[in-house]
């Protein structure tokens, strides 16, 4: 008996799926969206690593939303190190997704809050660097001002 092989999504179909079902969880409020994701990256062992970004994006600013500073972090930090991938292999989706990028916003308050202005800076620098506009640059003038 000849095996059937198991179909397989594309990353392009898997995000948008991703972004489909986290808009529909999110109208139901940030707690909702965020047990959405959270099940998305319990369930998903290979989840490309673009769709990655997307998700711990989206994280972030559902943990922001619910006042969870310890996932919040931890969702930046992993967001911030898929951005990479995504760039190379969503591209199109990546330059659609970069205005309403969450994971440098939600950093840089939670640096500032930490008091890690050296990384806050960073991440305004990185912003800046993609392309996020002058409200980054600002943001670093002003945090180079608290320093």
């Amino acid at each position: 008996m000849k095996r059937i092989e198991p179909v397989r999504k594309r990353s392009k179909d898997i995000l948008e799926d991703l972004l489909d079902g986290h808009a529909e969880a999110d109208r139901e409020g940030p707690e909702t969206a965020r047990r959405y994701l959270e099940r998305v990256i319990a369930s998903n062992h290979s989840l490309p690593n673009a769709v990655k970004f997307f998700t711990y994006d989206l994280l972030a600013e559902a943990c922001a939303r619910v006042g969870d500073d310890a996932r919040l972090r931890e969702a930046v930090e992993l967001a911030l190190a898929y951005i990479p991938q995504a760039q190379e292999d969503a591209d199109r989706a990546f330059a659609k997704y970069l205005p309403e990028i969450r994971c440098f916003e939600r950093g840089i308050a939670a640096a500032v809050d930490d008091g890690e202005y050296t990384k806050a800076v960073e991440l305004c620098d990185r912003a800046v660097a993609l392309g996020l506009g002058e409200v980054y640059a600002r943001k670093r003038a002003s945090i180079d001002r608290w320093a």
